[in-house]
């Protein structure tokens, strides 16, 4: 089992119109609210590939009671911590015309002092017991900027692999506690190698500099381009098919998914970041995070390509 770390819990509308104009009347062609977050991105994910994820974090009113039945409907585990305020709702609105995403997303309330220490215990007391954990997403309010470095540092002494996604502090921070991987973007990763980067080979170079120096795998997510990992001084590109992307809501956390399956399969790299990239790009051709099906995953997958980038 993986556990899947959501702490900024949410539900996530998706609203699809056709020409979208701000200050205009929409009626939408689709519409569909789902358990949010980029945790349950990647447990709705790894429910795919026949896994059994969990997913914890906060969650409080008729919102955190949406989540978390929602979850327990689609067969995904749940092990929340449950708060006095709503959980928030993040929307994106998807031009259908032109495919481009406008999102807004809810901050969310504090999470007070003594619920911060009660996830705390709930994590050290039940980690043990998975074969990874995936940290995704941005820290609510009242979670203090190195609240993932306390949830990597308590893995370690379980023994149990962490995925880091996340950005800014958080993200610093948590690199910090040298976690088992992380899946910056291109932005999260020039912060992170402290120089501007413009080519593949800068970005090849940065992953390889920031692998080895902070002692972690390095997956660096490129989009359309798949994505550029290095593994100390390996470094390979695995560059995914064009396919006719619907939706690209999700495909980050369902390439954290894939890579999360791979590695605790005992996957070298090369396959496990296929597998991710593959995932990611089988959850463009559907409107929905994680909602890809096995059959566009597997065609994307045996239409992937593995280029070597050794530093």
């Amino acid at each position: 089992m993986i556990l899947c770390v959501n702490l900024n819990a949410a539900i996530d509308k998706t609203v699809v119109v056709q020409a979208f104009q701000l200050g205009q009347i929409h009626r939408p062609e689709a519409v569909k609210s789902l358990p949010g977050g980029k945790g349950c991105n990647v447990a709705r994910a790894l429910k795919q590939f026949g896994e059994e994820p969990v997913v914890t974090g906060w969650v409080g009113g008729t919102a955190g009671q949406f989540i978390e039945n929602g979850l327990r409907q689609e067969g995904i585990g749940t092990d929340f911590v449950y708060t006095d305020f709503e959980s928030r709702t993040c929307t994106s609105i998807l031009d259908s015309s032109s495919q481009v995403m406008t999102e807004i997303y809810e901050k969310g309330d504090p999470v007070p002092p003594q619920k911060v220490d009660e996830m705390l215990a709930r994590f050290e007391a039940t980690v043990g017991g998975y074969t990874a954990v995936t940290l995704s997403g941005s820290l609510p309010p009242g979670a203090p900027p190195d609240f993932y470095a306390q949830l990597i540092q308590i893995a370690h002494r379980a023994g149990v692999p962490a995925f880091l996604d996340s950005s800014k502090e958080a993200l610093l921070h948590g690199v910090a506690a040298k976690p088992f991987l992380i899946k910056p973007n291109e932005t999260e990763v020039a912060v992170l190698a402290g120089q501007e980067l413009k080519t593949t080979a800068d970005f090849a170079t940065a992953a390889a500099a920031i692998s080895t120096r902070c002692e972690t795998i390095v997956v660096l997510s490129l989009g359309k381009e798949g994505a550029i990992a290095a593994q100390g001084r390996e470094v390979i590109h695995v560059q995914n098919p064009a396919v006719e992307a619907q939706s690209a809501v999700g495909s980050g956390d369902c390439l954290l998914a894939g890579l999360a399956y791979g590695f605790t399969r005992g996957y070298p790299l090369a396959a496990a970041v296929t597998y991710g990239v593959a995932a990611g790009t089988a959850n463009t051709l559907v409107i929905g995070a994680g909602r890809f099906t096995m059959r566009d995953f597997h065609h994307v997958y045996a239409n992937t390509h593995l280029h070597s980038l050794v530093k």
